[in-house]
């Protein structure tokens, strides 16, 4: 990046703040900081739009009694500044915890840990004073590389690893200080699974302290609330918990449920959603003849459709995987998908590759192409190739799709509604609940991608669970704002500091008491102690 664009982004940022301040100061300011208990915000990040969000939702707990403090990043050149204009002032760093000769230790730890795993799968059951350290510091490594998997022969990628594993021990006992000098009721996170902040998810956890993540929903000015225990940490945000699913299926299903199920479906993949948009602006619909004929499908075959997902993106967090990473389930499946000729097979790269990555800065081949370039080779006719900027939109795919393989992607939720049966290779969102087919083992898995033309469509019972499960994902489990609103810029402008970003539309102190947005989301993260936020009807 040029020093020109840096200023002219580092302008774009100051005047931001600038004109927060002038809007909004007054009307945040005038919340007194009441005498209640901590709710710790931990923060770690230098986005503006997760600042913003961070600040309102931690206003929204103020109103109810607590007392934000915010763990920020000392690299951090935005967070406390943000956060003073919201008119908080309490922040603790976790760097400010370590003890002098600290970091020389966790050196040690962190050898003495690596030392005793000789594989992935040992370095994932790494622990540290109950800190998950070894899957955390894999997590982080892949992400960095931008890899679905770590190669521990690489001197390199070993060397990072070690790195990371001293940032994980560094961080638990700076965790363990600043948790005993804040000593906070109550935690939030957006993001809670990396080296750098997992440790104080994981003691807290342990510690019985109320864990609760917040992340994007589908629509647009809306996010999903999950609480935490130390038994399902390793649960998917979005997912619904047991008790929340009971509740789901025991609602009516109606005629306007189904048609509200519907409507989702068509502004998801109408591109009626920020989100959407990011990920599919630029396909467009074909007609099942129109596709297959293009891809070269035999129309005398079924067609399994193999979705890819962002390999190196939130890998290992949730649930169980039945392969090491993400990197070598993908290798193994499009093994079977080759060694198959009985079915069409299509490799739809996931999309949001495409985003993602500029966002990043990431130039350079797409992971997955090296991989098959690598490890697998030349294609066979019967397998084909969807780059994540493809034309092709995903609901004209699904058109074609007889069978879908992901580990617990979305389309897990989707397909089954249309009686489409999924493979999965993975727990910890939806599997269990019914409507997918789910293996045991890779073995299981395998033999089932070696058969899979003899993988039969859905029968009601199980499209009709599946249904109740995804209207509650799209309809009950998000929690929608009207008392702020986001603005995304155009897809190439992704990266900009203030793409997306966020303004308040409430004007006046009584109307943020009385925003509705705010009343039910601080009602639910201080009174109740269900684990997912759920808008049930009356």
């Amino acid at each position: 990046m040029s020093l020109v664009t840096r200023a002219s982004r580092r302008l774009a940022v100051e005047r931001d703040l600038a004109a927060f301040r002038a809007r909004h100061g007054r009307l945040l300011r005038s919340v007194p900081d009441p005498d209640g208990p901590v709710a710790l915000v931990v923060s770690l990040s230098d986005s503006i739009y997760q600042l913003k969000l961070e600040g309102i939702f931690a206003k929204a707990l103020q109103l109810e009694g607590r007392s934000p403090v915010f763990v920020v990043p000392s690299w951090s050149r935005n967070a406390e500044r943000y956060f003073r204009a919201f008119g908080f002032r309490r922040f603790v760093r976790l760097e400010d915890h370590l003890r002098p000769g600290e970091r020389g230790e966790a050196r040690a730890v962190a050898r003495r840990l690596l030392a005793g795993a000789g594989s992935v799968e040992e370095i994932k059951e790494l622990t540290h004073r109950g800190a998950h350290v070894g899957v955390q510091a894999l997590a982080t490594l892949s992400r960095t590389l931008h890899e679905g998997g770590v190669d521990l022969e690489v001197p390199e990628q070993r060397a990072l690893l070690e790195d990371l594993l001293v940032q994980g021990v560094e961080a638990t006992a700076a965790a363990e200080r600043l948790l005993d000098e804040v000593a906070p009721e109550s935690l939030l996170f957006n993001e809670r699974n990396y080296t750098y902040n997992a440790p104080l998810s994981d003691l807290a956890l342990e510690r019985e302290i109320d864990v609760v993540q917040f992340v994007f929903a589908f629509q647009d000015d809306a996010f999903v609330f999950k609480r935490y225990t130390a038994e399902m940490r390793r649960l998917h945000p979005r997912s619904l918990g047991a008790a929340s699913w009971e509740r789901v299926k025991a609602l009516p299903w109606t005629p306007e449920r189904d048609a509200e199920l519907e409507q989702d479906f068509g502004r998801r993949y109408g591109n009626a959603w920020a989100l959407s948009r990011r990920i599919q602006e630029w396909t467009r619909e074909q007609g099942p003849r129109e596709l297959s004929a293009r891809l070269g499908l035999d129309p005398a075959k079924k067609t399994a459709v193999l979705f890819s997902h962002v390999l190196w993106d939130a890998n290992l967090f949730y649930g169980e995987d039945l392969f090491s990473d993400q990197e070598e389930w993908f290798v193994r499946s499009v093994e079977a998908a080759a060694a198959n000729d009985r079915v069409n097979w299509i490799v739809k790269l996931h999309p949001a590759n495409v985003w993602k990555l500029r966002r990043d800065g990431f130039e350079g081949e797409l992971g997955e192409v090296t991989l098959l370039r690598e490890r697998i080779g030349e294609l066979p006719p019967h397998v084909k190739l969807l780059h994540p900027d493809t034309d092709v939109a995903t609901r004209s795919i699904f058109a074609l799709t007889d069978v879908g393989i992901t580990i617990r992607g979305t389309v897990g939720i989707e397909l089954p509604c249309l009686a489409i049966p999924v493979l999965t290779a993975g727990t910890g969102y939806y599997s269990g609940r019914g409507f997918t087919i789910d293996s045991r083992s890779p073995e299981e898995y395998l033999e089932r991608l070696a058969r899979i033309e003899q993988v039969e469509p859905l029968g009601d019972e199980q499209v009709r669970l599946a249904r109740r499960h995804a209207h509650a994902l799209f309809r009950l489990r998000p929690a929608g704002f009207t008392s702020f609103r986001s603005t995304f810029r155009p897809l190439a402008e992704v990266g900009h500091p203030l793409d997306p970003n966020l303004d308040l539309v409430v004007r006046t102190r009584e109307e943020l008491e009385r925003a509705d947005d705010l009343r039910r989301l601080r009602r639910w993260l201080v009174h109740s102690r269900d684990v997912d936020y759920l808008e049930l009807p009356d």
